[in-house]
């Protein structure tokens, strides 16, 4: 079949609810580095796309990307191109931040390209193919393999922009934080540990230890753990706020990342079509901004309106 392989390769099944909104830290970490569409500011986001297919491609993006089995069955619906813009931004920011990857599978009908599929559960990247992870229990159920090979290119694929860490060390920083909050004295009263019987045990220094870990295991993403919004008794103000201005630039890198993504994807799918999208909030505002703070030039206003005009 050359280049296009028929039907859908990777299998839905029911993936088990993720727990990281149990953990404290984690759930905090992933909503706020996750790029909901209501975060994106309308004034600040600039779309431009040259084609004579516009009708046709918002009805794509409405009706042919699918996140789980049957949305096109019942969530079918019209709607204008910036809006499925956004949506598809959220859905490729949620896999990537909860994931560390996203992939969509090209799904084919006589060699026509009719749907984009969100690979379910879990999966590996490898050099040729992505391999879909089927739980042992769904794979006896479905009578299929514990693997499902996809080639790699028939997929489009996000990884981690490189510019903050690659999807090894983004994987590797979730789940060295879901080990932390295992192990949180302070959240641990349904289930307290048993170093709380140890002679001289300090819950509160031990939580203040963990807290530094936290934060040079999120040194790279620039994660400000709420700490505008809670204590300040263990950081200053100072530190506080300027792990508070380079995630604002974290957040940045990874929406432009995804508009590269988007617009590969439409102008691999549709010819002679060209997107452009911007955020009108870059990084040199953002960096600049930075470094005036470092050098003393801030301003509380000045700070009021990077909280209200950036994300």
């Amino acid at each position: 079949m050359g280049k296009f392989e028929e039907g859908q390769l990777s299998l839905d099944y029911d993936v088990p609810r993720n727990d990281n909104f149990l953990r404290h830290n984690t759930f905090m970490f992933i909503e706020d580095l996750s790029i909901s569409k209501y975060s994106i500011k309308d004034e600040y986001l600039s779309i431009s796309l040259e084609t004579n297919l516009e009708e046709e491609i918002t009805n794509f993006l409405a009706n042919n990307v699918t996140t789980f089995r049957f949305r096109n069955n019942y969530w079918s619906r019209r709607s204008n191109f910036n809006d499925e813009l956004l949506e598809l931004i959220e859905t490729i920011s949620n896999q990537l931040i909860n994931k560390g990857f996203c992939v969509f599978e090209k799904v084919y009908e006589r060699e026509k390209l009719v749907r984009l599929k969100v690979v379910m559960g879990e999966y590996k990247i490898k050099r040729n193919n992505i391999i879909q992870i089927i739980p042992d229990d769904v794979a006896a159920k479905i009578k299929s393999n514990t693997k499902v090979f996809i080639p790699k290119e028939k997929c489009f694929v996000l990884e981690f922009p490189k510019r903050l860490c690659s999807s090894k060390e983004y994987l590797n920083i979730l789940k060295k934080m879901v080990e932390i909050d295992g192990k949180d004295p302070m959240l641990s009263i349904l289930n307290p540990s048993n170093l709380s019987k140890v002679s001289g045990y300090d819950a509160m220094k031990h939580r203040y230890k963990l807290d530094l870990t936290l934060r040079q295991l999120t040194k790279k993403l620039s994660w400000h753990h709420r700490e505008q919004f809670s204590s300040r008794d263990k950081f200053s103000d100072y530190y506080s706020t300027l792990r508070s201005l380079k995630f604002r630039r974290t957040k940045i890198i990874l929406l432009n990342h995804i508009f590269d993504f988007i617009e590969l994807i439409i102008e691999e799918i549709f010819d002679k079509t060209t997107l452009d999208i911007s955020y009108n909030k870059t990084l040199e505002d953002i960096d600049k901004i930075i470094k005036d703070y470092e050098k003393g030039i801030f301003t509380n206003d000045l700070h009021l309106k990077i909280i209200k005009e950036f994300m």
